[in-house]
């Protein structure tokens, strides 16, 4: 199935803390595939994002890594949730 960028945002804040899995390209030039979660709340220790609220960028929690990644959404290319896959155009 294939969403927009926007509807693709929409799509992985609809998880509510559920598991899903994406692939982007990094900044310089690979492509990662992340298994992540919005809504984590483990080992955080206040401060700001840092991510700019102007820019496409959405922080989640790599389960693989265990660690807060941000992904942008201007270069993610597929998402998967709840067995369902989107391809990002």
């Amino acid at each position: 199935m294939q969403v927009s960028r926007y509807k693709a945002d929409e799509v992985i804040k609809s998880t509510h803390g559920k598991i899903f899995s994406c692939e982007f390209i990094k900044k310089d030039g690979s492509l990662r595939k992340m298994v992540a979660r919005l809504g984590v709340a483990k080992d955080l220790k206040g401060g700001s994002n840092g991510a700019s609220t102007k820019n496409s960028f959405i922080t989640v929690y790599d389960m693989v890594a265990s660690a807060y990644r941000m992904v942008n959404l201007e270069t993610l290319t597929a998402i998967r949730v709840c067995g369902v896959s989107y391809e990002v155009v």
